[in-house]
């Protein structure tokens, strides 16, 4: 059964927080809902390397743990983490990789959801 949509879009916003906490970049939320069978919504952001991708991954499962949150998968690769939190996937590439993979043009037509970095 899925989860409220506001849900999501709550746990989207604070997994885009953990990673700009943890000095990720370019953080971009995309709306999916409609347009995947299986999620409501990515979080795409940029770590420096490959080590700042895992860590950012780390605490944002830290995260979820803390707040009962069950997260379902949270893949580590060269370049990538991909974490699975449900109705939210968190995408953490080094700059290449996204480059290479470029979710914001496979995905285009997914609505962008404002995130304003804390940073900002």
């Amino acid at each position: 059964m899925p989860q409220d949509t506001n849900a999501a879009r709550d746990l989207a916003d604070a997994l885009a927080r953990v990673a700009d906490q943890k000095k990720a970049s370019e953080i971009v939320l995309l709306d999916v809902r409609g347009r995947h069978s299986l999620f409501d919504f990515f979080v795409v952001a940029t770590a420096g390397s490959d080590r700042h991708a895992e860590v950012i991954g780390d605490e944002a499962a830290r995260w979820a743990k803390a707040e009962g949150l069950a997260t379902r998968h949270v893949d580590v690769s060269p370049d990538w983490v991909c974490g699975d939190f449900g109705d939210v996937v968190l995408h953490v590439f080094t700059p290449e990789a996204r480059a290479f993979y470029d979710l914001e043009n496979l995905w285009a037509d997914a609505p962008r959801v404002a995130f304003e970095a804390a940073s900002a």
